[in-house]
């Protein structure tokens, strides 16, 4: 069975204005935000996608996102959460090493960059692999979609750049296997 994925980044947050570190630490939508999950909301409305299953991380952000696109009961999963960065959590991005980050925010009590990308495939693969149902919307983090699409090997990690907020990567899962079948900017 072929089974359509939304995966989908949260609308802007007071954090992305702000250009801080939001990764485990979280921050509500601005107004943009929420208009920007609702422009989503009609993209999939005009072309008649109806989800069988929604999943989010348990961030606020997307859960809020979710709320804003979907009335459908929808299920957290801590799995999909961002990369932890420890006590560098909130901090300002400009103090981050380059990409990619390596083990760099272990040492702050934060997350390797290859365990959380087994972390997020993991995620994904088991709700793809499991889920009964067709069309599936996913909504998680920037930095989830862009180690979600290394791990897959759709293109090199080091030069992609995050998807906006409320992008979105339709994908096809099919004999165990993802395939991008096109990135969608909704606003």
């Amino acid at each position: 069975m072929v089974k359509t994925i939304y995966l989908m980044r949260h609308g802007q947050t007071l954090f992305n204005v702000m250009d801080v570190n939001q990764r485990y630490s979280d921050s509500p939508l601005t107004e943009e935000g929420i208009r920007q999950a609702l422009a989503a909301k009609s993209w999939f409305v005009n072309r008649h996608i109806q989800f069988d299953s929604v999943y989010s991380s348990t961030a606020e952000r997307a859960c809020d996102t979710v709320e804003l696109i979907s009335d459908m009961p929808y299920k957290r999963l801590k799995g999909l959460k961002e990369i932890n960065l420890g006590t560098k959590e909130a901090t300002p991005n400009c103090e981050n090493p380059s990409y990619p980050y390596g083990d760099y925010f272990v040492q702050f009590g934060g997350e390797d960059l290859d365990a959380f990308t087994e972390r997020i495939y993991h995620t994904m693969k088991e709700i793809a692999e499991s889920e009964k149902g067709n069309t599936i919307l996913v909504v998680t983090h920037g930095m989830a979609i862009k180690r979600f699409l290394t791990a897959i090997s759709y293109m090199d990690g080091a030069e992609y750049r995050f998807i906006g907020n409320c992008g979105i990567v339709q994908l096809t899962f099919e004999n165990h296997s993802f395939t991008v079948e096109q990135m969608i900017h909704t606003t």
